[in-house]
């Protein structure tokens, strides 16, 4: 888990009553009463204090040079205060007279006029210039030479910055020496030293420090001369350290550890040592504040790995929240909050250190649009009640927002501002001076992936929406790559092939899925529809069981805006076993209605002749024959009663006769009476007939006579399809539904499944020519029509095969909706 470097905390160094901090604290203090902005000095560090009002700031500019002149008048070191460009603005009698000079004549003068030498002059003015760019309290000490009326005079100069932007100067201490060129030499060494932006101790043979520069006295505060360095160094360190300064005496020693500052602080700093040879040989040791550097690789960490979970999934959802969480949990904060704009509404991201993340929508209308003009991380407000309502501020933080700093960032992307977020954390949690400066590195990332990820989601849903478009279809409209790989395979396709889309993804159409039964045919087709950029033909291709499937398929290329192909094609298949049997139903009522019409003229022109046939020849057989002529007579009989039969079948299947009125009925009574008629017959060809139908009544709203016909017919071929014997099982039973259902069951050979189709049809048998008719079933299932039923088989080769006859508990219904009987 990252955590963030070290902080460093204000610290209030030793102020001495007649000296340079006595001057620089009463001017401090003077300096904010007079208008400086919110921040006091103390030591060479910086607290925040509240501001004064606009108005009041004003008023105190006006003040601030007499406020100077007051308190300067009270220090008794040569002090003076400096403008931003280096200019004299007040100072005091004791600096005047220092000078041999006047006040008024210092007033408006710069004080490099004053400074010796060259040397002397270009280290101040550097020291000036770096003191400009550093926030107040930081100060630096030179030692200078300002030639007087009497005279050089040298002089250890401690320059500070103010809070107003000024600098003050003071002259610690001050002797008339001669110049020579030995003194300036040792000087510009020292103001080099001095003027290094890393920590510098001299250290005797004992480690004492006898030296510290102003980088150092800064880092380390108070006053480090005559405290041991090892002092500075934690217990768990020492024992290195110690060791270091041996190892220096032979070169030098560079490692990173902590330093303790005069505060208990504890600073991560860039140690080197370097020592003179022989024993108790005095050192240097050199070290550079880490804190910086460490905040910096803190902060490109965390950009790293807030970076990788923004990528780590395309949805916003996930990411946004487990980023906002790796925010809390680094930095201390109470709850991150963001919002955005998701499809036509706003929805919001709520994350806080002991919840889970909520999600939900923003109310009203969103955020006011001048928030999306406004970039960057600013202050947010959370006395604002549509700040509170739309990133949902807790209630605790609400009522204590006082205690709380709040930070609200706008996440940028290239299309503008695609969301804010809001991050709310304790006074001094969140440092003011940091986390504008981290989150504003952030806000980019967080941007991009909202951006992509909502992206992402609008195409999935308009991916999602056109995918439910094409599974509303009933045809299969699937689309294929260039190389006639499928791309999209809708629900159709399935049901109608039975393979799921993500087995057909990626495979040859025709080829590797929904093969065709003639390849090359559909090689033909796509080369056709290569050439030409469409096709239109019927296929015959076979589903996930091998079943084969007639389609009609039609075939356009993909084109872009301009015409162009785009490389695939879309391809749209219709089933065409529903049409083709609806044309064999088609063709079955022609041949019907023929059979009809050529019945009504067996009817008219053949029954005639054929009774007198028949009856002539049993007006023959009633009379004495030799028996060689009654044999061919009685043949003559046979064969004319078995036309009759022909001719009265074939009226009876084309609806020529038309069954008796419809009465209630009941099926256990018929069932009896079937059975009895047949049951000696069935007998001597060694069938049993074994009955289940219940004790009481199942009444039927029907033609009896047609019914006992229907179950005669099924019960003769039962006795047929078992020519050396078996059982036969009636069963009659009540569906959920109320209906009827009666089931005729035998043990004989099964019917083929090639010819299973076909049994329904008329003059369709498989039994030896002059032992059927091919009518019998045919007749049947037209009798269980017209009463509003159904007749369904289940024939397995070998094992036998029953056929159900379901009849409607109500009655037939004379316009019945056709359906379809099972095979």
């Amino acid at each position: 888990m990252l955590r963030p470097p070290a902080r460093r905390f204000a610290r209030n160094s030793v102020v001495k009553t007649n000296g340079i901090g006595a001057a620089h604290a009463r001017l401090n203090v003077l300096a904010w009463w007079a208008g400086g902005p919110r921040r006091v000095v103390k030591g060479h560090r910086t607290s925040s204090f509240p501001a004064p009002s606009r108005v009041a700031e004003r008023a105190a500019g006006r003040l601030s040079l007499e406020a100077y002149r007051e308190i300067l008048d009270l220090v008794p070191s040569p002090s003076v205060v400096l403008d931003e460009h280096g200019f004299v603005v007040e100072c005091n009698r004791a600096f005047a007279d220092l000078l041999q000079a006047r006040e008024p004549t210092l007033i408006g003068e710069p004080l490099l006029a004053w400074i010796h030498s060259t040397a002397e002059t270009g280290a101040f003015g550097r020291a000036f210039q770096g003191l400009r760019s550093r926030p107040p309290g930081h100060d630096f000490l030179l030692e200078l030479t300002l030639t007087s009326a009497v005279g050089p005079i040298a002089c250890g100069v401690q320059g500070r910055k103010l809070s107003s932007g000024h600098v003050l100067v003071t002259c610690a201490s001050a002797e008339v020496r001669e110049p020579s060129p030995e003194r300036d030499m040792g000087n510009a060494i020292k103001r080099s030293l001095e003027a290094l932006d890393q920590g510098m101790l001299l250290l005797d043979g004992h480690g004492q420090i006898v030296h510290a520069n102003p980088a150092a006295r800064v880092l380390i505060g108070g006053r480090p001369v005559g405290r041991n360095f090892l002092e500075l160094i934690p217990p768990a360190r020492v024992d290195d350290v110690t060791r270091a300064m041996t190892v220096a005496s032979a070169g030098t020693w560079h490692d990173e550890l902590d330093l303790s500052t005069v505060d208990g602080e504890i600073v991560p700093v860039e140690l080197s040592l370097a020592a003179g040879r022989g024993h108790n040989a005095p050192a240097v040791a050199l070290f550079r504040d880490l804190r910086d550097r460490r905040q910096r690789q803190f902060e490109v960490q965390l950009a790293a790995l807030i970076d990788r979970q923004l990528l780590s999934s395309p949805r916003p959802r996930e990411t946004i929240p487990a980023a906002c969480r790796t925010l809390i949990d680094t930095l201390g904060i109470e709850q991150v909050s963001v919002i955005a704009r998701v499809a036509d509404g706003w929805e919001r991201w709520s994350v806080h250190p002991d919840r889970s993340p909520r999600i939900g929508p923003v109310p009203a209308s969103g955020p006011p649009a001048a928030w999306s003009e406004v970039h960057g991380v600013f202050q947010a407000n959370l006395d604002d009640p549509q700040v509170v309502a739309l990133f949902g501020v807790d209630g605790e933080i609400v009522t204590q927002r006082g205690l709380r700093t709040a930070l609200q960032v706008a996440l940028p992307a290239s299309s503008g501002v695609v969301g804010h977020m809001l991050v709310i954390g304790r006074i001094g949690t969140v440092e003011a001076a940091r986390a504008p400066t981290l989150l504003g590195k952030l806000a980019p990332q967080f941007g991009l992936s909202l951006a992509n990820g909502l992206l992402l989601a609008e195409t999935e849903a308009f991916a999602a929406y056109q995918s439910m478009l094409l599974d509303q279809t009933t045809v299969m409209l699937n689309s294929l790559d260039g190389q006639g790989r499928v791309v999209s395979w809708n629900r159709a396709s399935e049901r109608l092939l039975g393979i799921p889309a993500d087995e057909a993804r990626g495979r040859v159409f025709g080829l590797d899925v929904a093969p065709s039964a003639d390849p090359d045919r559909w090689r033909e087709l796509w080369q056709e529809l290569v050439e030409t950029g469409a096709i239109a033909s019927e296929l015959v291709v076979r589903d996930r069981d091998g079943k084969a499937i007639p389609l009609h398929i039609e075939g356009r290329l993909l084109r872009d805006v301009a015409g162009a192909a785009a490389g695939g094609a879309v391809l749209v298949g219709l089933d065409l076993r529903h049409r083709r049997a609806l044309e064999e139903q088609i063709l079955k009522s022609q041949k019907l209605a023929a059979v009809g019409l050529l019945a009504a003229g067996i009817a008219h022109e053949i029954n005639n002749p054929l009774s007198g046939v028949v009856g002539y020849s049993k007006l023959l057989l009633d009379k004495p024959l030799p028996p060689e002529v009654r044999a061919r007579v009685e043949k003559i009989a046979v064969s004319g009663e078995r036309c009759q039969k022909i001719v009265e079948g074939v009226l009876l299947f084309s609806r020529q006769q038309e069954g008796q009125d419809r009465r209630p009925v009941d099926i256990r009574a018929i069932i009896d009476r079937v059975v009895a008629i047949g049951e000696y017959q069935w007998r001597m060809h060694n069938v049993q007939i074994l009955r289940d139908v219940g004790d009481t009544p199942e009444i039927v709203e029907a033609d009896g006579d047609q019914l006992e016909q229907v179950l005669l017919n099924l019960l003769s071929n039962a006795v047929d399809a078992m020519p050396r014997g078996g059982t036969v099982r009636i069963k009659l039973a009540r569906l959920p539904d109320r209906r009827l259902q009666l089931d005729v069951a035998d043990e004989g050979h099964g019917i083929p499944e090639e010819i299973l189709a076909h049994i329904f049809d008329p003059f369709f048998s498989t039994k030896e020519i002059g032992k059927g008719t091919g009518l019998g079933l045919a007749i049947s299932y037209g009798i269980i029509k017209d009463h509003g039923g159904d007749i369904l088989v289940n024939s397995r080769p070998n094992e036998g095969t029953t056929f159900s006859v379901v009849l409607p508990a109500e009655g037939p219904n004379r316009s019945p909706t056709p359906t379809q009987r099972g095979v």
